[in-house]
């Protein structure tokens, strides 16, 4: 059995906060607010609290496999406890900072007192903003984003095309030609397609004349009716303006042939 109680090295604080990655004073807070998180004691001997060597294993394995758990290991003892690439970030942008403010001497004169006001504060924010913005693609790669969208958005109209085939063939039901006015996006993927739009608005075009030269291949579906949808779709569920969605699809739509 492990203890609990004054200060006993062997005892769960020192078997399992080690284990669990808490110091034991920590762990002993826990326990006297009642955490639900800790198990409850099998035995209370010498008014200490007594734990099985299993049930403390399988505590330190389900603390683990906790939203923290989780965080701490794949933290790598990132001193701010960030994830490895939110860390990676970070030390990106630290060291483009740091480029910026002190390794270009226009910017580094500024730090003097009497060139310290609010227009000269305002050009080195925007110089920062700027390589935030320039480096958009290292912190989400727009050729994943793109294949992700993509698959996303054909994955809901096999299942709106699914739903479909299953109405029309129920029994009593007259055959009816093809309507696909049913085809949907989900909110999510809408939201991540208007974003896409918002963000990468020259790969989203590609992406998406993917999407309609693919809805084609597989199900028939003419051009006008997938950008109909997707511009549909990227207003009502991704909260992309009217404006925004009427100009960005009138780039996408075949022009008209003339006789």
């Amino acid at each position: 059995m492990l203890t609990v109680g004054g200060t006993v090295p062997a005892g769960l604080f020192g078997a399992v906060a080690v284990l669990v990655g808490i110091t034991a004073s920590t762990l002993r807070a826990h326990i006297s607010r009642g955490n639900s998180e800790v198990p409850q004691p099998q035995a209370l001997v010498g008014g200490r609290d007594q734990w099985a060597r299993a049930v403390a294993d399988d505590w330190v394995e389900a603390r683990q496999r906790s939203h923290e758990g989780v965080r701490a290991t794949m933290s790598a003892d990132d001193r701010d406890q960030l994830s490895r690439g939110a860390a990676e970030v970070r030390d990106h942008f630290a060291a483009d900072f740091h480029g910026t403010l002190w390794g270009r001497p226009d910017v580094r004169k500024r730090w003097i007192l009497r060139a310290r006001n609010e227009d000269s504060v305002r050009e080195i924010a925007d110089a920062l903003a700027w390589n935030v913005v320039s480096s958009l693609d290292r912190v989400l790669p727009t050729h994943l984003l793109g294949h992700t969208v993509e698959n996303a958005v054909l994955h809901d109209f096999a299942e709106a095309i699914d739903l479909n085939r299953e109405v029309q063939a129920r029994p009593k039901k007259s055959a009816k030609t093809k309507d696909w006015l049913h085809l949907w996006v989900s909110r999510p993927v809408a939201g991540m397609l208007a974003w896409f739009i918002r963000h990468h608005p020259e790969s989203a075009h590609y992406y998406i004349g993917e999407i309609t030269r693919e809805s084609h291949t597989r199900w028939d579906i003419p051009a006008k009716d997938t950008l109909s949808t997707l511009r549909q779709y990227v207003i009502t569920e991704g909260n992309l303006s009217v404006e925004d969605a009427e100009s960005f699809f009138a780039l996408l739509t075949p022009p008209e042939k003339n006789d």
